[in-house]
């Protein structure tokens, strides 16, 4: 796991656990970078491993140890598989309860539970499957070009159903924002683990920060960050 920090020095500290193939340097997520920075926050980014063999010791203990050295954060801030680890870590007491999950990967898409669960009882943890990004799933604004196709090992979707199957009681300030035509996360998970108040759906792709309307969809997780989820009443 690999962290690093974007914005202001005076700005509010803030977590943010991205998603699976995700990196700062990529045009959405730069541009999500920079709008958080707009708005006043000091983002600490930390890009994931696309391939793990133990969903605690490479995404749950690199993330407390970077979190017990770095500034009080106030809020966390997370998308897809980010979703299913900060939703572990804010339960461990690691991540301020106060969080705006984008599109949270807390089930698996219908699209993936056959297919992972017959790759998930492979014993490697070689990437064996191509994921090459589609715009038309990510957003409309995606460049598929800046991503890395790194490929899908079993053991990785072994430890992603374990993190579901494990996936803690919601707390009080969580909120999700997500698109009921998501491609790539069950949105029922995200359903069954929120109340209806407690979801901002908006229209686009996956990455709702390489979607037209972006900038609306930004404005409102910005204030549930700051106002917790009265924010979105």
């Amino acid at each position: 796991m690999e962290f690093t920090v974007h914005g202001d020095a005076d700005g509010g500290p803030l977590c943010l656990v991205l998603g699976w193939g995700n990196a700062p340097n990529q045009p959405a997520v730069r541009w999500l970078l920079d709008a958080l920075g707009d708005a006043g926050f000091r983002t600490h980014a930390a890009e994931i491993p696309t391939t793990v063999t133990s969903f605690e010791d490479e995404y749950l203990r690199p993330l407390s140890e970077y979190v017990a050295d770095a500034p009080d954060f106030t809020a966390t801030l997370s998308h897809s598989t980010g979703g299913l680890i900060a939703a572990h870590a804010i339960r461990r007491g690691d991540l301020p309860g106060r969080a705006v999950h984008l599109s949270p990967w807390w089930g698996l898409h219908p699209s993936q539970r056959i297919p992972f669960r017959i790759l998930g009882r492979i014993p490697t943890s070689r990437a064996l499957i191509s994921t090459e990004s589609d715009p038309n799933v990510l957003g409309d604004l995606a460049d598929a070009g800046s991503r890395e196709d790194t490929g899908l090992a079993p053991s990785f979707v072994r430890e992603i159903r374990r993190g579901q199957a494990s996936l803690p009681a919601a707390g009080p300030e969580e909120v999700a924002f997500c698109t009921l035509t998501d491609g790539l996360v069950g949105t029922d998970a995200i359903g069954e683990r929120l109340p209806a108040e407690r979801i901002r759906l908006y229209d686009g792709g996956h990455e709702c920060f390489a979607s037209s309307g972006r900038d609306a969809v930004i404005d409102d997780a910005v204030a549930a960050l700051r106002e917790g989820p009265a924010a979105l009443r």
